[in-house]
């Protein structure tokens, strides 16, 4: 008798835990999960690109525009260059600055696909009758992946940008998100953009910038320009040219 009631309690225990106890955690953390969890990514609102002379730039191996001919060349520098990682300053007299990394895909990360899966996840879509009649906790393990990857954009500045928005954006073989909504003024924006080998990532610094602010288009302008450099060019940190 005390082996079969040991069984029984050992089964109801088991029984609570799983279908009530670690449901209602789930839940506890999904109610109260932080607010840029909620945020989707979606299409950008404007597409268009600027025209504003500006400045052609080659670092870290890629090419790209700026709609800004104030480069300061004395301040703007690489960082640190290294096959696993590789960073470069950009700075502008206007106060504007340009944190760029290159790396290649590492297991901490997810690759793009699998990132734009787990950005489509909210909490309203965790409900107490999905756990509890499958048992499905995919979505709340990916909620928390959420969580933890948005929290460093913008390098943790707060506000973070991702809580005005994630934006899907494309360019020539990069596929990413635009962290933050330009027409809603905060200090810093962020892209992060994806090819088959590497991840490039763009952190804009505005908290200085003496102008209005970087606009949608001149982001665009940025993404749609960025490319491989040549091989005469990617051993060269900088190459500015005006237009």
């Amino acid at each position: 008798m005390k082996v079969l009631r040991r069984i029984l309690i050992a089964s109801v225990i088991f029984f609570a835990a799983q279908y009530f106890v670690v449901p209602a955690v789930v839940l506890y953390f999904a109610r109260r999960a932080p607010a840029v969890t909620r945020v989707v990514p979606t299409d950008l609102k404007d597409s268009s690109v600027s025209e504003a002379p500006g400045t052609k730039l080659s670092y870290l191996g890629y090419e790209f525009e700026v709609p800004w001919s104030d480069l300061d060349e004395s301040q703007s520098q690489v960082l640190r260059s290294e096959p696993d990682r590789q960073t470069a300053w950009i700075c502008f007299r206007s106060g504007l600055k340009l944190f760029i990394t290159a790396r290649p895909p590492h297991k901490e990360y997810p690759e793009y696909s699998l990132l734009k899966q787990i950005y489509a996840i909210t909490p309203d879509q965790i409900h107490y009758w999905t756990l509890f009649k499958g048992g499905h906790y995919r979505d709340a393990r990916m909620l928390l992946a959420k969580s933890a990857f948005l929290q460093y954009v913008g390098l943790g500045t707060k506000p973070n940008p991702a809580e005005t928005g994630i934006f899907d954006v494309q360019g020539e073989g990069f596929k990413g998100f635009q962290y933050g909504d330009p027409q809603k003024l905060q200090p810093t924006l962020e892209l992060r953009l994806f090819s088959d080998n590497r991840i490039v990532e763009v952190l804009i610094l505005q908290k200085d910038y003496d102008r209005f602010g970087v606009t949608q288009p001149e982001i665009n302008r940025i993404v749609q320009s960025l490319r491989r450099a040549t091989p005469s060019d990617s051993s060269k940190p900088l190459a500015a040219a005006s237009d």
